[in-house]
């Protein structure tokens, strides 16, 4: 376990690996909502699977679904007994499978052979059509954005340090001496840093830009 730890201490100090943890941070409360409505929908198709196929996937000898199973061999053959919609987190786990699209097929033989129709491909093709195709190719493209729209922003708040009117601008923050402030004798001793962060944060702010301004000798009323 501590070797895994000095490996992520390891990751860390990697430039590229920094900046792509910085940016999935970021771009993680933008993603928020879209991953709500999955886990929404998620719940809904979880629930209406308890109602109509809760039960079903069997492995009790006394009933009769689990005889029915039997006759379904790949599913019998993969081991896919916990795919069940029999309580909620067995369903989340059917779900799942489902939104990465593995061996789908095979889950939807078990449902086939003990409830003796072909329908339920068409709870499982709804599910398909919603999440899969619809919403999952969603979060993809928020995602890919955001991340190309947060790299940008991450580039230009950690480049190159610059000094305006005698404040060092290092990333988002400001280090300045407190006796003169935007040309301004003030009195005060000592040195200071400011650091600038939007309320929401699904909101992108120039924080270079916002220290210029603060910093800068055009913020002055003298100056107008």
């Amino acid at each position: 376990m501590a070797r895994v730890l000095r490996l992520v201490r390891l990751l860390f100090a990697i430039e590229s690996f920094r900046l792509l943890g910085a940016i999935t941070l970021d771009i993680l409360p933008a993603s928020r909502d879209i991953f709500l409505v999955l886990l929404f929908v998620a719940y809904f198709f979880a629930t209406s699977g308890q109602l109509l196929y809760g039960g079903y996937i069997t492995r009790d000898p006394s009933n009769p679904l689990s005889h029915a199973l039997l006759e379904a061999k790949d599913f019998t053959s993969s081991a896919y007994w916990p795919n069940n919609f029999n309580d909620m987190f067995s369903g989340m786990n059917v779900l799942f499978n489902l939104l990465v699209v593995n061996n789908w097929t095979t889950c939807i033989q078990g449902f086939e052979y003990t409830t003796g129709s072909k329908t339920v491909r068409f709870f499982f093709l709804f599910f398909h059509l919603i999440c899969v195709t619809g919403i999952s190719n969603v979060i993809t493209s928020v995602v890919i954005n955001s991340f190309f729209q947060q790299l940008e922003v991450i580039e230009h708040r950690y480049g190159p340090n610059e000094r305006v009117d005698g404040t060092s601008i290092r990333g988002s923050r400001a280090f300045f001496a407190a006796n003169v402030l935007t040309g301004t004798n003030t009195g005060v001793q000592g040195k200071y840093s400011a650091h600038i962060q939007a309320v929401n944060f699904d909101v992108d702010i120039d924080e270079r830009a916002v220290m210029r301004r603060v910093f800068g000798r055009s913020n002055t009323p003298d100056s107008k």
